[in-house]
C-alpha cells in the first residue's frame, strides 16, 4: 500500500530526483535511502526530520555521491495557501535569486493542487482543477527558466499529495 503522507512522497521524489542514476527509479531504493537519511537527521525512527533539513542533507549527499558540482536548492512550499501567482511571483523570484550563477539548480514546489483547491469556487474544483493546475506548472516553469542562468541545470521537482 502506498504511503500518503505528503511529508514521505516528497522526501521519496526528492531522492528519485536527486539519485534516479544511482537507484534506478527503484522505489524500495528511494524509500530505504528516505529511511536511512531521516533516521541520520533525527536519531530515531519515530520522529521523522522535517522536510527542509531531510532536502539539505539529501542534496548534500548528492554532491559527495561523486556526481561532482554543487547544488543549490531552492523550496517553494505552498500548502495551506491559495495558488495567487502574483505573491507566487514575488516568492518565486526572491528564491531563484540566491541560486543565480549555479551550475546546478534544485526547485521542489511542494503543495501546489491544494494551493489550487484552496483557490477555485467549490462548483468548479472538479472542471477546471485540471486547467488551472497546468496553466500554474507553466507559469511557475516560465518563471523559472526566465530567472535561470542559461548556462545552468535546473531541475523543477513538483510534489503533491495524490
Amino acid at each position: 500500500m502506498q504511503n500518503k503522507d505528503p511529508d514521505i512522497i516528497a522526501k521519496n521524489e526528492c531522492i528519485g530526483a536527486l539519485f534516479a542514476p544511482l537507484t534506478g527509479q527503484d522505489p524500495f531504493l528511494n524509500d530505504a535511502m528516505r529511511s536511512a537519511i531521516d533516521y541520520a537527521l533525527s536519531g530515531d525512527g519515530g520522529s521523522p526530520a522535517s522536510l527542509e533539513a531531510f532536502m539539505h542533507k539529501a542534496v548534500e549527499l548528492s554532491v559527495n555521491s561523486g556526481r561532482g558540482g554543487s547544488v543549490s536548492m531552492y523550496h517553494l512550499n505552498l500548502r495551506g495557501r491559495s495558488y495567487e501567482p502574483l505573491w507566487m511571483r514575488g516568492e518565486l523570484i526572491s528564491g531563484l535569486k540566491p541560486l543565480t550563477g549555479e551550475s546546478r539548480s534544485l526547485l521542489i514546489v511542494s503543495g501546489l493542487r491544494e494551493a489550487v483547491r484552496n483557490t477555485l469556487p467549490r462548483r468548479q474544483k472538479s472542471r477546471r482543477e485540471a486547467d488551472v493546475m497546468e496553466e500554474a506548472r507553466q507559469y511557475i516553469d516560465a518563471l523559472a527558466a526566465r530567472f535561470t542562468a542559461s548556462s545552468s541545470h535546473l531541475t523543477i521537482l513538483y510534489q503533491d499529495s495524490e
